[in-house]
């Protein structure tokens, strides 16, 4: 599927107390960037809710100063649910910095019920990709 980005620098007022990038800082944005890309592959946005975040995690510190851009990508589509992978991308390196999940339900506007939003996957064979499938349907899964 396509991939949405969005670029930030972080500045002191993103920072925590140990003077790395606050993690709701990081999540909003997170928020943020999924719900673009939802937006722009489902066409709706008064027909889309949050539904969860998965998995967020920090592989290395963001410190002041850096620049990071939110790459989302669909990796899932459920009947009325898109789920989108999510990496923090340093753009001085190309290093992930940090990655996680989100999900959103597509609804009827007027009394949010859930409707069928129609989209699918594009085959890939790009192996990373592919993990991120996997990882994201083992969340759905019925154990």
């Amino acid at each position: 599927m396509k991939s949405y980005k969005s670029t930030h620098m972080i500045r002191y007022e993103d920072l925590n107390h140990h003077g790395n990038l606050y993690a709701g800082r990081a999540i909003e944005w997170m928020m943020e960037s999924s719900f673009i890309a939802a937006e722009l592959a489902y066409g709706d946005r008064e027909g889309l809710l949050y539904k969860n975040t998965h998995k967020f995690d920090f592989m290395k510190s963001v410190l002041p100063g850096d620049i990071v851009t939110y790459e989302s990508t669909i990796v899932r589509c459920g009947r009325t649910s898109l789920s989108m992978h999510i990496s923090v991308i340093d753009e001085a390196t190309g290093e992930v910095r940090a990655e996680g999940y989100t999900t959103f339900v597509t609804v009827d506007p007027r009394d949010k019920r859930p409707v069928a939003h129609g989209l699918k996957l594009d085959a890939t064979e790009n192996p990373q990709e592919l993990r991120w499938r996997k990882e994201i349907d083992s969340f759905f899964s019925k154990k």
